[in-house]
């Protein structure tokens, strides 16, 4: 139930995120490859480090809050 308030946004930021993708994307048009895997290797990087380490911080602060 909780999950669901997570993936509820306001409409600028939704705007303002379809915005910077739009952004990253407008160097592919103009041939600008190299700047695309670049962020896109980054950003991989930083999902697959932090992603389970901000998962494991939610639950523990879930299972927290049930005690």
């Amino acid at each position: 139930m909780e999950l669901e308030h997570l993936f509820q946004q306001s409409g600028a930021f939704l705007t303002f995120q379809l915005v910077f993708m739009s952004s990253l994307c407008i160097p592919c048009v103009f041939g600008r490859m190299d700047i695309y895997r670049a962020l896109a290797r980054a950003l991989a990087s930083y999902v697959v480090t932090f992603g389970p380490m901000a998962l494991l911080l939610y639950i523990l602060y879930h299972v927290s809050r049930l005690g």
